[in-house]
């Protein structure tokens, strides 16, 4: 479109055209001199703050002025009028307008004060109140934004709808342990926790659509350790269209474990009552079932979500006038537990009651011992009966703890029914040398539950002997339970002693018959042949004469049969001696080093001729309770036939020590001499007349005796020997020889 201008007429710039032009502008034109007076005033003033220019005409400008404005615009006019610059933007400044509003005004200054048409400072100024406000509310915004996004004690952060992490407070940098440098470009997946990803995504989109909502999340914090939220998604719109996505989140971790860690207790004390033999259950104020376990629900053959909330009182009117009521009421007031028990013939049931107080109402376990009153009932009779019996009675709870005895397991041990109350049987009737593979066989036969029978050696109370036949019954509740044992103890010492006194009296026939085969053996060839010698050579001599060699060799062959006859004679006498001791009366106090001192003394010349020599390690206070002739003849014998059989090979060495073992006396007698083939010797070792070596006399009867003189004191004796390798003889002294009653103690 063309517009067509008329060609003004040349405009006359006259002072009245300057004027108008000042006077009628849209700006608020001023002129101030120099000390700040108004000079000048545009008519403009009216409209932009409501004066007139002659209400301020002669007034002081700062008089105008906000206070919180004045000090810098008066250092802008200071600088104005004391500087090179002519012109300068004046800072925003608040004017009070005719109404005592405030009014913003940017202004330029101009200083005209040399101008001697103009003399002053003229201000352009327009109203920007306007933009100011606009301004203050857009920083008004910004600091609520900041407030609300970055102090937020919350996690504020924005996401781009691809789900890019933009922006973060310092509350996610703190939470997640990330810097903010990490976050550009990161999707917020990266940090969610893989079983809560579903549920995120969910939720995402879901503000994707424009709707706000409200999800439980989980992320991984940069150290591995879980951190749970409670978040809010807030889409941000603009003409409709969602821009980016906010989200505000509560670090919910520490609520999130202690309800975790309350539901695991909550399901562990669940399964904790369930497992309970007992029933429990819980009334409220108002006498309302609140909780019941399986156990009380299967108790009353109903369901457990059935009962709750009811009544108790009005669901089972039979329990009015029951102690069970009053014990209820009683605790509820009291707030003190009590435990009673009370039979309910209406249930045909026995209940042992424990009720407890607590802040919702009272909490009642019950137990069903109606068996267990009966199982009593029949203990109490049993116990009638066997009370009157001979035989002892032990009666143990299912952990083998005594309950009761009866009156002749008392006489006959000596205890009273308090001291052995809670003790085990085992600690009575078994003894320090009872075989440990009998009690481990004892305890198997009960874990098992299995019936028993068994003879057992134990000491009295007064510490004598006693030998019990002891039978054992198991009794079971109706679950197969063992709940009790039954003992029945048989004092059977007289005929264990009248078994022993008889396996010594077989013992003493079997080694009679030994003997009696040893002398038979004696007569029919060690006394047979000197005999039959003496009798033929004094038939031969009779006919000899007296002045011939001959007679003279028959006379000494004489004395060499005699001679022989003599020495087994004298073997014949040293074995009845064994055999005919008194041995009691010559048992004594033996002191082993002092007899074995002894022993070398006597030997003490062959030691010497074999360049042999022994070493005894034994203790002063090493006591046998023997014969002492025995253990002299036992100790010579061995000690003499180590010399006699040394090895050719090297100087003899014998060694004498003892070692106590338990109850007993160790004494080895070790040699290095020239040894024996146990495996051909063994079996005629202690034989008599038996010889196993080629070289020095030896007639055979020196082993024999010590193991006869071994067994008269009681003890044993073993042998260990190889070739050339010495020979160990060992002799164990068990407690009868060792001390009678304690003697070494």
């Amino acid at each position: 479109m063309k517009v067509n201008f008329t060609p003004p007429e040349e405009l006359v710039l006259t002072p009245d055209f300057y004027s108008s032009i000042v006077r009628h502008a849209s700006e608020l034109i001023t002129v101030l001199n120099c000390e700040g007076i108004y000079q000048y005033i545009s008519d403009s003033i009216a409209t932009e703050l409501g004066y007139t220019p002659e209400d301020l005409l002669g007034t002081y400008v700062f008089d105008l002025i906000h206070l919180d404005d004045v000090p810098s615009l008066e250092q802008a006019l200071y600088n104005l009028t004391t500087g090179s610059i002519k012109q300068v933007n004046l800072p925003p400044v608040r004017f009070k307008a005719k109404n005592d509003s405030w009014r913003w005004l940017s202004c330029v200054a101009t200083n005209m004060l040399d101008n001697p048409h103009v003399q002053g400072i003229v201000t352009n100024s327009r109203d920007i109140t306007t933009q100011m406000e606009a301004s203050r509310q857009r920083k008004e915004s910004q600091a609520y934004y900041k407030a609300l996004f970055f102090n937020n004690p919350d996690l504020v952060f924005t996401m781009s709808t691809s789900g890019e992490v933009q922006a973060c407070n310092d509350a996610v940098v703190k939470l997640s342990g990330y810097t903010r440098e990490e976050f550009p470009k990161s999707h917020f997946a990266e940090f969610v926790l893989p079983d809560n990803r579903e549920e995120t995504f969910k939720a995402f989109s879901t503000a994707l659509t424009g709707q706000p909502c409200n999800f439980e999340t989980c992320i991984r914090h940069r150290d591995g350790s879980k951190r749970y939220l409670s978040a809010a998604l807030v889409p941000v719109v603009l003409e409709g269209r969602v821009l980016a996505i906010q989200c505000i989140a509560k670090d919910s971790t520490s609520e999130k474990e202690a309800n975790l860690l309350v539901n695991a207790q909550a399901k562990k004390l669940h399964k904790i009552l369930e497992g309970m033999s007992e029933g429990f259950f819980a009334l409220d104020k108002e006498w309302r079932y609140s909780f019941g376990n399986t156990v009380f629900a299967n108790f009353l053959n109903r369901d457990l979500d059935d009962l709750m909330d009811l009544c108790i009182w009005e669901e089972y009117p039979i329990l009015e006038g029951t102690l069970f009521k009053q014990k209820c009421l009683e605790v509820a007031e009291t707030k003190k537990a009590v435990q009673f028990k009370e039979q309910f013939c209406d249930l045909s049931a026995f209940l042992q009651f424990t009720i407890s107080p607590f802040e919702g109402g009272i909490l009642i376990a019950f137990s069903n011992i109606t068996a267990q009153v009966i199982a009593q009932e029949e203990l109490r009779k049993l116990s009638l009966v066997a009370s009157k019996t001979t035989n002892g009675v032990i009666i143990t709870n299912g952990q083998l703890e005594i309950e009761w005895v009866n009156e002749a397991f008392c006489n006959v041990t000596g205890y009273t029914m308090e001291e052995v109350a809670g003790m085990r049987p085992s600690d009575i009737l078994t003894s320090a040398d009872t075989d440990p593979r009998e009690i481990m066989w004892v305890r198997e036969q009960l874990a098992k539950g299995i019936p028993m029978r068994k003879e057992l050696r134990s000491y009295k109370k007064n510490g004598d002997l006693i030998w019990a036949d002891v039978t054992i019954s198991p009794i079971s509740n109706e679950q197969g339970q063992v709940i009790k044992h039954i003992y029945i103890h048989t004092d059977i010492t007289e005929r264990k002693l009248d078994q022993e006194q008889l396996l010594k009296t077989t013992e003493h026939l079997y080694h009679q018959n030994q003997d009696l085969q040893q002398f038979n053996y004696i007569v029919s060839h060690n006394l047979r042949a000197p005999v039959a010698n003496l009798v033929g050579l004094s038939s031969v001599l009779q006919k000899l004469d007296r002045n011939s060699s001959r007679f003279a060799k028959g006379l000494k062959n004489l004395e060499i049969s005699a001679r022989r006859l003599d020495d087994v004679i004298s073997d014949l006498n040293k074995i009845l001696a064994v055999r005919s001791s008194d041995l009691q009366a010559a048992h004594e106090i033996v002191l082993l080093s002092e007899v074995a001192t002894e022993v070398v003394q006597s030997l003490q010349h062959l030691l010497t001729q074999a360049n042999g020599r022994i070493m005894l390690d034994l203790k002063e206070d090493d006591l046998l309770w023997a014969n002492r002739a025995f253990v002299y003849s036992i100790l010579h014998n061995l000690i003499s036939n180590a010399i006699k059989y040394k090895s050719s090979h090297r100087d003899l060495l014998i060694q004498v020590n003892s070692v106590r073992k338990d109850n007993s006396l160790q004494l080895s007698v070790i040699d290095n001499g020239s040894g024996m083939d146990l495996d051909l010797v063994r079996p005629h070792l202690f034989q008599l007349y038996k010889r196993f070596h080629t070289g020095p006399d030896g007639k055979g009867i020196g082993l024999y005796l010590v193991k006869m003189q071994m067994n008269a004191i009681g003890g044993k004796i073993e042998v260990e020997s190889k070739p050339e390798a010495g020979t160990t003889f060992t002799l164990q002294f068990e407690l009868p020889a060792y001390g009678p009653q304690g003697l070494h103690n």
